[in-house]
């Protein structure tokens, strides 16, 4: 028997990096997990692999939904999906921008409120942040990230 023996997770960014690593660890400690990613891709230590962009409100209110579907709960929502973009505060449009806001800042938003009405009725509630080491230590060429990544700072609600 391990800590989380029962309790459900889901992951998003959960099909590769740090993601791919906290859907195992989970795994190994218990949890029925979830990966919730762009692609969905089932591996060996993925119970439940779900289609997911967190930069779309329908695409995140669905995975969630085939998350307490699949398994009846959510205890454990891990905000990890995140993206980059390369060059000075000066290379990069408003497009860019919005879109690296949208899908690190504002993504975790949608998920998060997507899966309060079911961490409400859990015990066990937790959502945990993550975020790139951008956000804390300078980059050449990534420093117009570390504002966005700031508000990511792993944290636990």
């Amino acid at each position: 028997m391990t800590e989380l023996d029962g309790l459900v997770a889901a992951v998003t960014g959960g099909a590769s990096g740090i993601g791919k690593a906290t859907v195992t660890l989970l795994r190994e400690r218990g949890a029925a997990v979830a990966s919730l990613d762009l692609v969905a891709e089932p591996t060996g230590a993925v119970e439940l692999a779900v289609e997911c962009d967190v930069g779309d409100s329908g695409s995140v209110d669905a995975a969630i939904a085939a998350v307490v579907e699949r398994f009846g709960r959510l205890d454990i929502l891990v905000n990890n999906a995140g993206i980059g973009a390369t060059g000075d505060v000066s290379a990069n449009n408003d497009d860019e921008w919005h879109r690296v806001f949208d899908v690190n800042v504002i993504g975790i938003a949608r998920t998060s409120r997507a899966a309060l009405p079911y961490l409400a009725a859990s015990p066990h509630a937790a959502i945990v942040n993550t975020c790139s080491v951008v956000a804390v230590v300078g980059l050449p060429q990534r420093n117009q990230l570390s504002a966005l990544n700031a508000s990511r700072r792993a944290s636990i609600w």
